[in-house]
């Protein structure tokens, strides 16, 4: 609470309650930071903590506050002395409170620009374990603290805070943010840079084969434009006249038979293994106990993941249950098998259900898909396949 109106108090004047609380937060910080630094000049290898890093900064951000010389002076001799392998968060703190003149800020800065790796579409983001994680707070702690760290010793660096500002927009793109402490912080990133807001409707022109198309007036209450019978062709462009930073994603929908639908893959992609026991499964017989694999790949971190498993009419559940396996939720139906993620990492993820074979003749299953409800725009499609059993 104390940093976040210490931060607050960076943009200006807080009102008077806010000050106050600040300032009794500063009062007992200090009194409770001071005897902790007692009892480390007692130890022979004293060195300092995340939370006496949390304490430097709050003196550095708010100086008006109270504090007792002597303490800060002996933790930042400790900061001088502590290994320099800590992480991303430590060393863009670390680099706050050493200020922009101080050589070691400078290489602490420079390694956290190191840790970064850049893509046109995501910005610059840390993709290192470095970088502090956790399942409710991403990594956005930790790169707010980044972002603002470089701005303080680099404030000419405007290409790396542009491109790391992106990636905390397309995160959020994705992601929920449960807690409003996300949000907050995202916002602080964004506003202590002086971002103007622009208050302008995004102006854009959709083009068919370089032929531009008649819009109609967006869709009350969903944002987006409906073209009834748009024309075919090759090369779809979108055109943007308005200033500042836009996403949009275009849907097609048509009929088609479920055998001619093919993969696809958009941020997430999905496979389907039929695994049978060493048999082929164009040669199984009812009775037959066979396992579906379905292995899904996120290219980033997404919130209300859902995987659509459209079976074959041969294929009945061995477990007929819904309920929470591992870090998603199955819900089996007649003709599909739905899988749930509230939060889907980035990475890997491999799911497995048992069927029973229940009947005889050739089948085809339907679709395998994955699709963030969030963000519907990502998904990833498997297409059919064919099973066929004998009595």
């Amino acid at each position: 609470v104390a940093k976040l109106l210490a931060r607050l108090k960076t943009f200006g004047n807080i009102d008077k309650d806010m000050e106050t609380k600040l300032q009794k937060a500063m009062k007992y910080l200090t009194k409770q930071t001071t005897k902790i630094v007692e009892e480390k000049k007692k130890e022979k290898s004293p060195s300092i903590t995340s939370t006496d890093l949390d304490y430097l900064y709050l003196c550095t951000i708010y100086p008006e506050g109270e504090r007792d010389d002597a303490t800060v002076r002996y933790l930042k001799t400790l900061l001088l002395k502590a290994d320099r392998r800590m992480s991303i968060m430590g060393k863009a703190i670390a680099a706050m409170v050493l200020g922009k003149n101080d050589k070691t800020a400078k290489e602490y800065i420079e390694s956290i620009k190191q840790h970064t790796v850049a893509k046109p579409d995501m910005g610059r983001y840390f993709d290192s374990p470095k970088a502090s994680y956790s399942w409710r707070d991403y990594r956005i702690p930790t790169h707010v603290a980044a972002i603002e760290a470089i701005r303080a010793i680099t404030p000419d660096d405007n290409a790396t805070l542009t491109a790391m500002q992106l990636w905390l927009l397309q995160q959020k793109r994705t992601q929920a943010w449960d807690t409003p402490i996300n949000s907050v912080n995202a916002v602080y990133a964004f506003l202590k840079g002086n971002m103007q807001v622009l208050d302008e409707k995004p102006a854009t022109q959709l083009y068919v084969d370089g032929e531009q198309l008649k819009t109609v007036e967006l869709t009350a209450g969903t944002g987006y434009i409906k073209i009834p019978n748009a024309p075919m062709g090759k090369i779809l462009e979108a055109k943007k006249s308005s200033s500042g930073t836009s996403w949009g994603a275009v849907y097609a929908q048509f009929m088609q038979p479920a055998a001619q639908i093919d993969n696809a893959a958009s941020g997430l992609s999905i496979t389907r293994q039929v695994i049978a026991n060493g048999k082929n499964i164009n040669d199984l017989k009812v009775g037959d106990k066979i396992k579906v694999r379905i292995t899904i790949k996120a290219s980033r971190d997404f919130d209300f993941v859902e995987v659509q498993d459209k079976r074959a009419a041969c294929l009945e559940p061995v477990s007929q249950l819904s309920g929470y396996l591992k870090d998603y939720y199955i819900a089996p139906h007649d003709n599909v098998t739905n899988y749930y993620f509230d939060c889907l990492a980035k990475g890997t993820h491999v799911i497995e259900t048992e069927y029973y074979i229940d009947r005889q003749g050739e089948y085809n299953t339907g679709t395998c898909t994955v699709q963030c409800a969030y963000a519907p725009e990502y998904s990833g499609r498997e297409k059919a396949k064919s099973i066929v059993v004998k009595q």
